[in-house]
């Protein structure tokens, strides 16, 4: 009952139109002008959009390209038309994961994306099919984090991953550390002469 009711909202909300052409990006018929990003809504999605660029938060969009190529951007990738072809960056270092109906692949970003023939130039790599998904390559990420905590001597908490123990730490005193704080010891504190508001004893 519940996946039913789902499906039946999923049917009424309205759905992003996205498309670039020869005069630039168009969200739901609209063409973005201007060079900075600016906040969009289009049907139950939020991106962010120029002129030449676009990028989703939430969730996952399309995006026509005409020549019978549609690209779906998920969260945390930003495409930009680039002389040729499309620049795919992402907000944080590591890898981009390029999925069409035949196969994934991950690639270094930032990373121009071309239309083929029989698909896509992923860089220097060939995608076939008429549909691309950009993503943020998650398990390359993790993979990465792995190899970077093995080097790390403090030893970095993944998320998902038991902590493991750093080597004990001691450290030696030749005299004692708290030395100083007997200033401000109870004893000190009993010997202080009691005031009077008069001066006297």
């Amino acid at each position: 009952m519940k996946l039913a009711v789902l499906a039946l909202l999923s049917l009424l909300v309205p759905k992003a139109d996205l498309r670039f052409d020869a005069d630039g990006l168009r969200v739901d018929g609209a063409l973005v002008k201007g060079e900075v990003l600016e906040l969009k809504s289009a049907g139950s999605s939020l991106l962010l959009a120029s002129g030449s660029s676009v990028e989703t938060l939430a969730p996952s969009l399309e995006i026509d390209l005409g020549a019978d190529r549609t690209l779906v951007l998920d969260p945390g990738i930003r495409v930009s038309r680039a002389e040729g072809g499309y620049r795919f960056a992402a907000h944080r270092s590591g890898s981009l994961r390029f999925s069409s109906s035949k196969e994934s692949i991950a690639v270094d970003g930032p990373v121009t994306v071309t239309i083929s023939a029989e698909g896509w130039t992923v860089g220097d790599r060939s995608l076939m099919g008429h549909k691309l998904q950009a993503s943020v390559a998650v398990g390359e990420d993790r993979e990465a984090a792995i190899a970077m905590q093995a080097q790390n001597k403090d030893k970095v908490q993944i998320p998902g991953m038991p902590k493991q123990p750093g080597p004990k730490k001691y450290r030696l005193y030749w005299d004692d550390p708290l030395i100083v704080g007997n200033a401000a010891s109870s004893v000190v504190f009993r010997q202080i002469g009691r005031v009077s508001p008069d001066g006297a004893p």
